[in-house]
Formats: structure tokens, C-alpha cells, sequence
């Protein structure tokens, strides 16, 4: 399993005035005391501002990449902690500003700034005093739990949140929802009202996954489940995935996994 290396870890807790060049990558969480910040992205362009006048909040979980420039200001009550690693998986794209989580074949974006919210900051407190304390005793276990704990910090921004009438977040719960297949892709954007296209390359874009591939990935999670746990026949299982008959049920799960359902229930329930 691969997980962040941690290069250094820690809080800043006293007043400064600075313009810093990021070397790592790093993650930052900040609670209080910043009176003004603008960071940037290598190419110079701004990534994000912060001024205290403008009577917002300062409490954010940010991402950072080599080459990122910040010009601050802290007061005394500061408290900015800050988790610098080392972690493969999560990249940065000069090409598009963009920092993604590279994960099998998919690239899925990440935000580069979460502004948080009531239980959110002191959950991110706790996690990352725990992890400074860990990382800083030294001792492999301890070492090893810090770094459970960075994956944990980058798990937040895969969290983005979608507003309830998003359309590409409706199609996609209207296509996990048709388990029997009921209707095409077309007929759900039909009733929709969306352009069927322009619908496809927004989830696309959204969700890394075609809608087709995205109801091909249900289904057969289906069937494995149902294949493992449950006594369902082989007949009982292809009608509650919307198979026409058995000879579909086998095609379709033989494509994707190379075996037949038949060697999965013995591979599944031979314990039972």
C-alpha cells in the first residue's frame, strides 16, 4: 500500500510577515491569526487570496505544490499547521493549475483550498496534532500511524460537496437507482430535459467514468455481491441485475472478470 512520506510536520504559532517558495508538497490547515494571504501558482497566476478585512474566515485545508509562492502576514494568535510529504499518487498540472489524485486509470481533480466548517476544524486539529506528535516521536509504529493519518488529511479533499440540484449529481443517482436497466442513458436524459451529449461529457468531466462505464461498474459490483453474499440461484441473481437471461448473466461477467458466475459461486461460497 502506498502512502504520503512525510518530510516534515509541525504548527506555526508566532507572528511573521514573509514571502515563502514552496519546496514540497504539503498540505496546511489554518485556524486563526492570518491577516492577509496570497498564494500562487508557479506560473505566477493567483491560486487564492485571503485579507481579514474583507471580514471572512481564515479557516481553510489547503494543498501546496513545488514551485507555489505565498506572500502573508500572521498576527500573534496564530495557528497554521503544516504537513509537508512526499506521496506519488497526488500530482500537480502546470498544463491546468490542477492538482489530481491519480488513482488506476482515473486522474480525479482535487481542490486545491476546502473552507471548513463548525466540527471540521477541530476534527483537522486533532488529526493533525495527533500526526505531529507521532511523526515526531520517531518510533516506526508511531511513524507509520502519522502517515495513515496524512492519507486521512488528503481524504478531505476528495469530500468536495455538490449542491442538491446539481444535474450531473441527479443523473448519476438516477442511473445507480434503474438497477433493472429500466431505461438507456438516452431515455434518462431525455427526462431530464438535458442534452444527451453535453450531459455524457459533463459526468465525464465530473466523475472520470463515462455514464456507460459507470452502470457496467454497478452492475457487476451487484452481481459480485449478490454471487457472495447471498443464496440466490444464478436465474435470481441476472433478474434482479436486469439480465435478460442466464446466457447474458454469463457473457457479461466472463468479459469483465474472465470467469464464469458459476466459478465465482464456487470460488464465493465454497465455505458455506
Amino acid at each position: 500500500m502506498s502512502l504520503p512520506q512525510i518530510i516534515n510536520a509541525g504548527v506555526y504559532t508566532h507572528a511573521e510577515k514573509y514571502s515563502q517558495k514552496v519546496c514540497h508538497f504539503w498540505i496546511a490547515l489554518n485556524i486563526s491569526g492570518c491577516v492577509r494571504m496570497d498564494t500562487y501558482y508557479p506560473d505566477g497566476t493567483l491560486c487564492r487570496s485571503f485579507d481579514s478585512r474583507q471580514k471572512e474566515s481564515c479557516q481553510t485545508l489547503s494543498l501546496a505544490a513545488p514551485g507555489f509562492r505565498s506572500v502573508f502576514e500572521y498576527n500573534s494568535g496564530r495557528e497554521n499547521w503544516v504537513i509537508m510529504f512526499s506521496f506519488p499518487s497526488v500530482t500537480f498540472s502546470e498544463k491546468d493549475n490542477t492538482f489530481y489524485w491519480n488513482y488506476k486509470d482515473h486522474k480525479l481533480p482535487l481542490p486545491d483550498t476546502i473552507r471548513l466548517k463548525g466540527q471540521e476544524v477541530a476534527q483537522l486539529r486533532h488529526i493533525c496534532s495527533t500526526l505531529c506528535q507521532l511523526y515526531h516521536s520517531s518510533l516506526p509504529g508511531n511513524c507509520l500511524e502519522a502517515e495513515l493519518l496524512a492519507l486521512q488529511l488528503l481524504h478531505f479533499f476528495l469530500r468536495t460537496p455538490v449542491p442538491a440540484d446539481d444535474r450531473v449529481e441527479l443523473f448519476r443517482k438516477r442511473l445507480s437507482e434503474d438497477v433493472l436497466w429500466e431505461k438507456s442513458i438516452s431515455r434518462h436524459c431525455m427526462e431530464m430535459g438535458v442534452n444527451r451529449d453535453l450531459l455524457r461529457k459533463e459526468f465525464f468531466l465530473r466523475y472520470k467514468i463515462s455514464p456507460g462505464e459507470y452502470r457496467i461498474e454497478l452492475r457487476m459490483r451487484k452481481i459480485l455481491h449478490l454471487i457472495a453474499y447471498s443464496d440466490l440461484t444464478l436465474k435470481e441473481i441476472a433478474f434482479d441485475s436486469g439480465m435478460k437471461n442466464l446466457s447474458h448473466l454469463s457473457a457479461f461477467v466472463r468479459l469483465r472478470c474472465g470467469k464464469t458466475p458459476t466459478q465465482l459461486v464456487a470460488e464465493y461460497r465454497k465455505s458455506h
